[in-house]
């Protein structure tokens, strides 16, 4: 390649970079979006000074380290992005962030939700916590009944949103174990543990569950456990109409 050659390539990866960058930090798409709240706009003033950008994108702009968070408040609720941000989660470290920080950047997040769809699903599946909610009641139907402290556990998952975190694969954000195996790889003292110390590190919080609580848990995710083949099967069908499964499925095909 002629010198000359190789000087336009190079000035003009370089113009392709300047534009990139203005992009990410410019945030243009962003200009013609309704007013920030108050609270959301401070919010968006911590997501900037904290630099996020540089490894999470908005609208498909940012970097490539973290997921796209611009529909985040649709899987995460203010506790969990809380629990996120004070102990990090694999390459995303623990922020000290006062607590008022930490809600308007939730407030941020709800907002920009709100503004549209980051990038179009390859597919549309059905959310993984109703095709699991269905799929227990046809277990139960089928096979054996509930005893009351695996119903209380069952009422418990749901409450907290645990799908939300534990998919029914091994391709969660937060790298959580897959709900088809979490009852045979947590007996009864490691997950009493879990959930009384979280995993430091990693976003499981502390749950300040009694101990009836713990029991419920226990005897539901047993439950589970006990009949993951039927679990395994049904998941691998409930994927969409194209067939693509709900067992290997990205995170962020999730909704």
């Amino acid at each position: 390649m002629e010198v000359r050659a190789r000087q336009h390539l190079l000035f003009g990866l370089i113009g392709v970079f300047v534009v990139q960058t203005w992009m990410v930090y410019s945030d243009p798409a962003g200009r013609g979006a309704p007013p920030l709240s108050v609270e959301a706009a401070r919010g968006r003033g911590v997501w900037r000074r904290n630099n996020c950008q540089s490894c999470h994108q908005v609208y498909g702009f940012g970097g490539f380290i973290g997921p796209d968070l611009t529909n985040a408040a649709s899987r995460l609720t203010p506790a969990r992005l809380d629990s996120i941000l004070t102990v990090g989660s694999g390459a995303m470290p623990a922020f000290d962030l006062p607590p008022g920080e930490r809600s308007a950047l939730a407030a941020y997040l709800e907002e920009l939700h709100r503004t549209g769809v980051s990038q179009p699903r390859a597919v549309e599946p059905r959310p993984a916590r109703e095709v699991v909610q269905e799929l227990a009641d046809a277990i139960v139907a089928a096979h054996e009944p509930l005893s009351a402290l695996e119903q209380a556990g069952r009422a418990i998952f749901q409450r907290e949103n645990c799908i939300d975190c534990h998919l029914p694969n091994p391709s969660s954000a937060f790298h959580a174990t897959d709900i088809t195996s979490l009852g045979d790889r947590f007996d009864r003292a490691r997950l009493w543990t879990v959930l009384t110390e979280g995993v430091p590190g990693k976003a499981m919080p502390r749950f300040g569950f009694a101990n009836q609580d713990k029991e419920a848990l226990h005897a539901w995710l047993a439950f589970l456990a006990r009949h993951s083949d039927a679990v395994r099967s049904e998941l691998e069908r409930a994927g969409g109409a194209r067939g693509n499964s709900l067992l290997r499925l990205p995170w962020f095909e999730y909704r």
